[in-house]
């Protein structure tokens, strides 16, 4: 049977957040998503989440955001994460869910797709060059968390 690829419904964001744990299960890293149902559906406004249905059953999602750079003076597709359960892996689900979003993301102007990539998931590194992706060795991700993004914003003056 073809699976169903459509936007997620408000009573599947558990689901969904279960994925997301069951990724980083599968990345071994120890790291716990924070993500919940709640925060996906409190953020319907900024996320965009399509999912794979197949027989009732939620298979696979790909959780993407519209971003923009200033290199390429574009709107682009982020892709936050892509999971397909492991039972559904090898039946083009990851491909067909990445396509429909890039689809959905380019009516809405976007002319690039940009993703991150765990250096552990070698497995994810292959499909997306199959896809046609392309390491970008000169970026680099920096971020702030939590706690340091608070010492950061309550320190200093910026006036």
């Amino acid at each position: 049977m073809t699976p169903v690829i459509r936007d997620m419904r408000d009573d599947e964001a558990d689901q969904v957040a279960a994925m997301v744990h069951g990724l980083a299960r599968h990345l071994g890293t120890g790291f716990v998503p924070r993500v919940t149902g709640a925060s996906l559906r409190s953020s319907r406004d900024l996320i965009d989440v399509m999912v794979a249905e197949d027989g009732g059953a939620l298979i696979g999602a790909c959780l993407g955001l519209m971003t923009f750079s200033t290199w390429r003076g574009a709107r682009g597709l982020y892709i936050v994460d892509l999971f397909v359960t492991p039972q559904a892996r090898g039946r083009n689900v990851g491909r067909d869910l990445l396509r429909r979003q890039a689809r959905k993301f380019e009516a809405r102007g976007a002319r690039f797709i940009k993703l991150e990539v765990d250096e552990s998931n070698t497995g994810a590194a292959r499909f997306y060059a199959r896809l046609g992706f392309r390491k970008k060795s000169e970026d680099r991700l920096h971020i702030l968390e939590q706690d340091e993004l608070q010492d950061f914003i309550s320190t200093g003056d910026d006036t």
